[in-house]
């Protein structure tokens, strides 16, 4: 199983079930959690409080792990902000659990660009 954190207007398109739902299960925070995480860790970002984020995202990311998700999709370009912040950038890409598309997406463009 593959959780997904991002927002609502992300889940409601349905682009990351199009590609994963043949081959994984993916499993998304409950209501409640989207709101009272996700969606204001994701708010709290924006608005500067980093600090805060990351302690109202960390619920989310429990419940993902609690429902045997092996690997967490930060689907949200404010969400690797609010879970590495305060780590560094090699602890980010060495992640066992969490993957940023962002960073994914970067490292692909640069080894297939830059030689």
């Amino acid at each position: 199983m593959i959780g997904l954190l991002a927002t609502e207007g992300t889940l409601n398109t349905g682009i990351y079930n199009k590609f994963f739902d043949k081959d994984y299960n993916l499993i998304f925070p409950s209501n409640t959690l989207q709101k009272k995480s996700v969606n204001k860790a994701i708010k709290l970002v924006k608005m500067g409080n980093v600090k805060a984020a990351s302690k109202v995202i960390k619920p989310s990311i429990d419940y993902l792990i609690k429902r045997k998700c092996k690997k967490i999709i930060l689907g949200c370009t404010e969400l690797p902000i609010a879970i590495f912040a305060f780590k560094s950038f090699k602890k980010i890409k060495t992640s066992k659990i969490f993957l940023d598309p962002n960073l994914i997406l970067a490292n692909a463009a640069m080894k297939k660009y830059v030689r």
